[in-house]
């Protein structure tokens, strides 16, 4: 009932491959800046002004429920695109008009007047940003051959590092008019999608086979993948590798504060330390794995080494409750994400159950990376509160990491 989905793009006039992964590098940075400038900074700011006594909580709030919007958008607009026919293809249309519509909600989310305002036009944002990022992702195996797709994985992945810092450099420029600064994501946002698909466009489609779009598309978008293992392998394997990183990386600030033990200025010196050598690993092991695990034609192997590696990074810290033991995690473990980001894409374009659901399916998968970082705070919060310090953090944080390596190993379609 499954469609082997591992084969090469359709025989019909497409963009060379050094374009869309030119494309897809300019989309990633175009989701990924915005996104990272207005979560880490610009909106914890925004709330700051706003109710600085609640702060803490109401960013929770807001990141949580966008976080579900985001999620559930991801998997219906991914359903959406793979049955869309226009002369521009399937996804050019969700991808410009998803930065469209986040572009236009980023003015009223520079000017909210209460929480409730921001959380309501940041939830819509979330979910319109979800479907440039959903569409996106399917072009890795709408368009890439298999035998490449591990290497234009590892452009994703150093759009996606590359993006995040950039984001976070925009977003401090601008920590003292966060208005202004919201507003200038916007543009940049515009700015570099709608030059992913000018430098990258598709073929017409309007003539591929596939239903309309209706009512059962969207009822279909919430339904799981049958008869697919490998895909569910996957998925659980991503999000315990995330979950069990983030465990750690989401609680830096409290670690260096509470159990190293440093002051606020050495815990400033120390994050910033860590963020740029975390960027060069991560960069250094994306630009290696990549075109390697097309040279090897494997995949698995690179994904089990990265959660390997991951969790040899969280064990740092754990047994080195120091300065060095968490450049250590931030040594190592910006080289098992730089390998991962470079291998996850090509692997999870290769577990897919159909190739006419590649972008809805994609979005199911992208639950795990989202929901993965989601339940990490949660999680750490929960074994942080049994009152015997982080010790159980980094336990839990390595348990995950472990089975997350043996979830990838029985996968059978993919080497």
């Amino acid at each position: 009932m499954s469609t082997d989905v591992r084969v090469a793009a359709p025989a019909r006039p497409r963009t060379g491959l050094v374009r869309v992964a030119v494309g897809l590098f300019l989309g990633t940075v175009g989701y990924m800046l915005p996104f990272s400038a207005a979560s880490t900074v610009l909106l914890p700011a925004r709330i700051a002004d706003l109710d600085p006594e609640h702060k803490v909580g109401l960013l929770a709030v807001l990141t949580a429920v966008a976080a579900v919007a985001g999620l559930v958008a991801n998997v219906v607009f991914g359903a959406l695109s793979d049955r869309t026919r226009t002369r521009y293809g399937a996804r050019t249309p969700w991808i410009v008009g998803g930065a469209v519509v986040t572009a236009l909600l980023m003015v009223p989310i520079s000017r909210a007047g209460s929480f409730a305002e921001l959380l309501v036009w940041w939830c819509l944002a979330a979910a319109a940003l979800n479907a440039t990022l959903a569409t996106l992702s399917a072009i890795l195996p709408d368009r890439v051959p298999v035998a490449r797709r591990a290497t234009v994985s590892a452009v994703i992945g150093v759009a996606i590092l590359l993006g995040s810092a950039l984001g976070a450099v925009t977003g401090a420029a601008f920590l003292d008019d966060t208005e202004r600064g919201i507003q200038v994501t916007a543009v940049l946002l515009l700015a570099l999608t709608v030059s992913a698909v000018l430098v990258a466009p598709d073929s017409d489609n309007r003539h591929a086979n596939g239903g309309a779009l209706d009512l059962r598309v969207l009822a279909a978008a919430f339904r799981f993948p049958r008869g697919a293992p490998d895909f569910y392998w996957a998925l659980w394997g991503r999000l315990l590798l995330v979950l069990g990183y983030f465990m750690i990386n989401g609680f830096q600030l409290y670690i260096f504060t509470d159990y190293v033990g440093l002051d606020d200025e050495a815990t400033a010196r120390a994050l910033s330390t860590n963020s740029i050598v975390f960027l060069v690993t991560a960069l250094v092991g994306a630009g290696l794995a990549g075109p390697l695990s097309d040279r090897m034609q494997r995949r698995k192997v690179f994904i089990v080494g990265a959660s390997l590696l991951a969790t040899t990074a969280v064990s740092l810290p754990f047994f080195w409750a120091s300065v060095d033991g968490m450049l250590g995690f931030a040594t190592v473990g910006g080289l098992a994400f730089g390998v991962y980001y470079a291998v996850d894409a090509a692997l999870m374009s290769e577990v897919l159950p159909s190739s006419e659901s590649r972008a809805r399916d994609l979005g199911i998968l992208n639950v795990a990376n989202t929901g993965g970082q989601v339940l990490a705070p949660a999680a750490s919060s929960l074994l942080v509160g049994l009152g015997v310090g982080f010790a159980p953090v980094f336990l839990g944080a390595i348990v995950a990491g472990l089975v997350g390596a043996v979830f990838v190993w029985p996968i059978r379609s993919v080497r």
